[in-house]
């Protein structure tokens, strides 16, 4: 099988209907453009979706971090989105990645998110290095501008309901792995768990309408399913909820994700 028919992400997939992009810095190799649409499909309550954003930042780090370490690859470890403004729909989120630290174990990257030039978000996000293997689908070519929304049709509906995310209690939401969301080997794509469990939070009674805070550890991988993100209030306050939340795999029991977040 050619590198290009492994290519990711393949055509359909939500990151190319997310009509995401990179642009790496043709001088500084440690930095990353990167830039999407907020459509209506993006906010929730008035309010874009902070994991929305963070699917990509997770992309524009991921890529900035295989262009640091290749051949080797990264798989991400933990990603803290912070938002520390607002936008309108139909708008544009631009962001800048920046490399903090490649280590031999870890690489470090720093990403702020603006809207017209004012900061929407500003995530930090560690990824481990692994090895490179024979038979490891292609990384996106980190190297050359990609603009992954070309001949893709955009998102039709609210991005829950075309992720499929089902509530089934309060706090708690369960959805299947389906080509849509995979990421390059197979599992669930990292920003795709950031909104699983970010829904999870926001179906908490009293929860708010977004969350301000998300950070999420990446404990492991599955390829299987069904999945479950549950959210649990730690603290209710006049502002908002803190809260704990975690992704697992039910065929197994198998935690994929952990983390806390602060909605309001």
């Amino acid at each position: 099988m050619s590198s290009r028919a492994k290519e990711y992400p393949p055509p359909g997939h939500l990151i190319r209907r997310l009509d995401i992009s990179l642009v790496p810095d043709q001088h500084d190799t440690s930095v990353m453009y990167t830039s999407m649409p907020l459509t209506p499909q993006l906010f929730v309550g008035g309010r874009f979706r902070l994991a929305a954003v963070a699917i990509m930042v997770d992309m524009a780090a991921g890529s900035m971090a295989v262009r640091s370490v290749t051949p080797d690859w990264t798989a991400t470890f933990d990603m803290a989105s912070h938002r520390i403004g607002e936008a309108e729909p139909n708008t544009k989120a631009d962001g800048v990645t920046r490399l903090v630290r490649a280590g031999k174990n870890i690489v470090v990257s720093e990403t702020t998110v603006t809207v017209h030039g004012a900061p929407i978000v500003y995530a930090e996000t560690t990824f481990s290095r692994l090895p490179h293997r024979e038979g490891t689908p292609a990384s996106v070519p980190v190297d050359t501008p990609r603009y992954l929304g070309a001949g893709e049709e955009p998102i039709p509906a609210p991005l829950a309901d075309v992720i499929g995310f089902g509530r089934v209690r309060e706090g708690q939401i369960g959805f299947e792995l389906t080509d849509l969301i995979r990421n390059s080997t197979g599992s669930v794509q990292g920003g795709v768990s950031g909104v699983a469990m970010e829904e999870a939070a926001l179906s908490l009674e009293g929860a708010g309408t977004a969350l301000e805070f998300l950070h999420v550890y990446y404990l492991a991988a599955s390829k299987g399913g069904p999945y479950r993100a549950t959210a649990q209030a730690l603290r209710h306050t006049n502002h908002g909820v803190t809260g704990r939340v975690e992704l697992k795999d039910l065929h197994n029991d198998r935690m994929l994700c952990q983390g806390t977040f602060l909605s309001s």
